[in-house]
């Protein structure tokens, strides 16, 4: 039976089944942005499966009403290609910032036509790195919202999963059960290999908790006490596990995921006012507060998030090099250096006095680096995408339609905020897991529009 014949008699549970392997392949592989960590080959080769097995054989049935996020995630990979087509040297000497170069080529007699980027290997491997968010955004695409909405749920359950890994790891001093071989030293990680990336996935799986928690409760007939009880130990899990981080940043961002959370329980589904809650649940709710924030209290303490707020020479060196990284960004400006070429071109403008054992393997900000990277295209489309993306979320908030998909919404649209903010002082979307969690969201967004999703044929 052909994959187009399997589908038609399936309908969405092919692209279900094919998002959730791939979801839990890049929770165990996917948690590394370094592109010399062995895991990162079969996660980019799986990915290129999953697009090919969810194009095949071109059948875009499943995609007519998405051309727009598909053509924007193809401007996305163009321009990177477009990085790789070879230019006439004389062309390629005359870019900016490209004159020290031309003139090792000249010395070296190595002229000849070059590609735009600096460094072609780097950039593949950036454009490697696009491939797993582009294949779990297209399959979920292609599921209603019933797939989407299990889809969150393996979400949660993988976020659960690291947060108990982490704790294990804090339990054990942070020096064993470690998934990569560079990675956060004396740190509960999780799935990760760096500690921030790991408190960024609980606090954007809290509002995600919510979502599923309370729709789920809604499909109950009978309302126990039963679902609020596992959602609420579930939430102390990950809150839990992103205090045994020690990330001070990912404290702050926990503080919008619990807060979006909170939205999500206590706001009524019309939008109109404060919903009622029991006496039961207030009291539980309480009872499981309190008991978590003395466990998160003990874990702050214990991992020295707060200790390091006034002096971590890690922090120094990254304010101190955004001098040399504006400098850099002014040198290839309009046009770039080449996706994925940071760490060699920012050696050129580092000065002595920031030479240390510490070193930039990202500029931890993703706005900055994409400036330097891509000039002012990539500057332009991510302007456009934040335009996109501040309709899409008030769309996906504001009141009509299911009580349902209006939480959806707001978890997604504060998962994708949580990862946005993130980047501004670290690089969590170069990780797998993490950029195919924010295509999830992204495609939540895109989804908002319909208030009614046609159901399959069968």
């Amino acid at each position: 039976m052909g994959a187009h014949s399997l589908r038609r008699r399936s309908g969405g549970r092919y692209y279900l089944i094919l998002a959730l392997a791939f979801l839990a392949l890049l929770a165990a592989l996917g948690g590394a942005s370094r592109a010399d960590e062995l895991q990162q080959s079969l996660v980019r080769l799986t990915a290129i499966a999953v697009i090919a097995a969810a194009l095949w054989p071109l059948d875009f049935a499943a995609f007519r009403d998405a051309q727009g996020p598909m053509i924007s995630f193809a401007l996305v990979f163009l321009l990177l290609v477009l990085q790789l087509i070879p230019l006439p040297f004389d062309s390629w000497a005359r870019m900016p910032g490209h004159a020290l170069y031309a003139r090792v080529a000249l010395e070296t007699h190595s002229i000849g036509w070059r590609p735009w980027t600096l460094s072609p290997d780097l950039t593949l491997n950036a454009l490697a790195g696009l491939l797993p968010a582009a294949a779990i955004g297209l399959v979920a695409l292609a599921l209603d919202f019933g797939g989407r909405l299990v889809l969150a749920r393996l979400v949660v359950t993988i976020a659960c999963a690291s947060a108990l890994l982490g704790l294990m790891q804090f339990a054990a001093g942070g020096t064993t059960l470690h998934l990569f071989r560079t990675t956060s030293e004396d740190s509960a990680v999780g799935l990760f290999a760096n500690r921030n990336h790991q408190a960024v996935l609980m606090a954007c799986a809290l509002p995600i908790l919510a979502a599923v928690t309370s729709t789920r409760m809604r499909k109950e007939e009978q309302r126990s006490l039963r679902l609020p009880a596992i959602g609420l130990s579930a939430a102390a899990l990950l809150v839990m596990g992103l205090a045994a981080t020690g990330s001070r940043m990912g404290v702050l961002l926990g503080m919008i995921g619990l807060a979006s959370a909170s939205a999500i329980w206590v706001v009524r589904p019309e939008g109109l006012g404060i919903r009622r809650l029991r006496y039961g649940p207030w009291l539980m709710g309480t009872a499981f507060a309190t008991a978590a924030l003395l466990s998160v209290a003990l874990l702050i303490a214990r991992s020295g998030s707060f200790a390091r707020l006034t002096s971590d020479p890690v922090d120094q060196t990254r304010v101190a090099a955004i001098g040399p990284i504006l400098k850099a960004v002014r040198s290839f400006f309009p046009l770039g250096a080449g996706f994925g070429t940071f760490e060699p071109v920012y050696r050129r403008f580092e000065p002595d006095f920031l030479l240390s054992t510490i070193y930039l393997n990202q500029a931890h900000d993703e706005p900055l680096q994409l400036a330097l990277e891509g000039g002012i295209p990539a500057l332009v489309l991510l302007l456009l995408f934040l335009a996109w993306w501040v309709h899409a979320a008030f769309r996906s908030v504001r009141p009509g339609g299911s009580a349902s998909r209006r939480a959806m919404g707001v978890a997604m649209s504060a998962t994708t905020l949580i990862l946005m903010l993130s980047s501004l002082v670290d690089y969590p979307l170069r990780t797998p897991l993490l950029s195919a969690l924010f295509a999830i969201g992204c495609v939540e967004l895109v989804r908002s529009k319909r208030r009614l999703e046609p159901p399959r044929p069968a």
